[in-house]
């Protein structure tokens, strides 16, 4: 019989475990130590100030109309690219109700799987049928040398060379717009950039809405397709429609994207794989062609998409009373996680830890690159058991009532101690 054969030079061999699979290694670590005062500030998931995982009450009405609806099955949907509904509620949710280019009919939205699903999809589509990529343009995607560790990876596996640029800054903790936007110039003619949308994942640090309308001059001036992961949309000042403002803002003055989203944060839907992607198109023509492209490759990849975290969206989204109690719940989370990167601040502060540490409140979001040192990091985890991802990623999430007193202590004493032998 044949088999895979591992040897030099195959893909499969050439990335490290440890880079590919470094969170859940680390996860594992922590799951495996047993000291009482333990932190896992590693996953973005939202906990409770309890610690736990929190469930929407108004998810959780939506799942108990599904439930006791006679008529809900568990047969394949008829449509591969997600229900009408699902498809017409998310854009609408994400694009506003009144967009003028959803009421010309010239931005496609399907169902993914995720976020990430919706990459992958994105990538696929582009791989196949950008123009400047057909004409000669390497295939090639520039993300923020900060971005989700995944990002690579997705598009590298659709024959996408990834590249990075400069996103984020060192020395003040904060968005560099200025290194960001000369990268942006550099770049050739019609090249493919990833932005988020807010929430950035690992800085938590976003553009101002003044440089997003920056970023969108540019992007016309060197016809720039802007490719937008909306991961955590509503996180990063409570209102979903605030988060967005840069994407409909590319929206409505008509710059080339490709945009992806997840409800698997805003709804809590982690493991349901809940996602959207939304193209931007020239006509309801070429619309009509991408969407056919759309449904051969979700029916190559999952045959048809999955519908119990859909319906609980289109649920919650097309009840006007339960879309306003969602929205409250949602802006609930993010005065949470504002509050929790208050008292991490004042915290450190409190304790005359050595630097500045504005920025953890300046940021925004489930994450904050603190500006810890691998060093300091190692030094969390292996001596206070603290653990975050080695580039100093905290997950502001995972902070609540049991470990955030240990984690302020732990963090301050190794900034102190690692000062001290400097």
């Amino acid at each position: 019989m044949g088999s895979i054969a591992i040897t030099p030079g195959n893909p499969f061999q050439d990335i490290p475990d440890a880079k590919l699979d470094g969170l859940a290694t680390l996860v594992g670590q922590f799951r495996a130590d047993t000291d009482p005062n333990r932190a896992d500030l590693l996953v973005g998931v939202y906990k409770t100030d309890e610690g736990k995982a929190y469930n929407l009450p108004s998810v959780t009405a939506a799942k108990e109309r599904i439930f006791n609806d006679p008529n809900w099955h568990h047969e394949y949907r008829p449509s591969a690219l997600g229900t009408p509904g699902y498809r017409d509620l998310s854009a609408k949710l994400l694009f506003g109700p009144d967009h003028r280019l959803l009421k010309e009919r010239r931005i496609v939205t399907a169902q993914t799987l995720g976020a990430s699903g919706g990459c992958h999809t994105g990538a696929v589509i582009l791989r196949q049928h950008y123009a400047p990529w057909k004409q000669g343009l390497q295939p090639e995607i520039f993300l923020p040398h900060e971005t989700w560790l995944n990002h690579p990876y997705v598009f590298e596996s659709a024959g996408i060379k990834p590249t990075s640029i400069p996103y984020f800054s060192a020395h003040t903790n904060a968005f560099d717009f200025d290194a960001f936007t000369a990268a942006l110039t550099s770049l050739p003619a019609h090249s493919v950039v990833l932005l988020q949308s807010s929430a950035q994942n690992p800085t938590g640090a976003d553009p101002s809405p003044a440089q997003w309308a920056a970023l969108a001059d540019l992007f016309i001036r060197r016809g720039h397709l802007a490719f937008f992961d909306a991961a955590y949309p509503g996180f990063a000042s409570g209102d979903i429609d605030t988060d967005l403002a840069g994407v409909r803002l590319f929206a409505e003055r008509e710059i080339p994207f490709v945009f992806v989203s997840t409800y698997g944060k805003a709804f809590g839907l982690y493991s349901e794989r809940v996602g959207v992607i939304s193209v931007l198109v020239p006509s309801t023509e070429v619309g009509a062609r991408l969407e056919t492209q759309l449904r051969l490759l979700a029916r190559a990849e999952s045959g048809s998409p999955p519908d119990f975290g859909a319906r609980v969206v289109e649920t919650v989204l097309g009840d006007g009373e339960l879309e306003k109690q969602w929205r409250d719940e949602l802006r609930g989370m993010a005065g949470r996680l504002k509050a929790r990167r208050r008292a991490l601040r004042e915290g450190l502060e409190g304790l005359g830890t050595p630097g500045n540490w504005g920025h953890i409140t300046e940021q925004n979001g489930m994450f904050s690159y603190v500006g810890l040192s691998v060093e300091q990091v190692e030094l969390l985890r292996n001596k206070y058991h603290v653990y975050l991802q080695d580039t100093g990623r905290i997950s502001i999430a995972g902070l609540n009532d049991f470990n955030l007193g240990h984690t302020i202590r732990s963090i301050s004493a190794v900034v102190k101690e690692t000062r001290a032998s400097s």
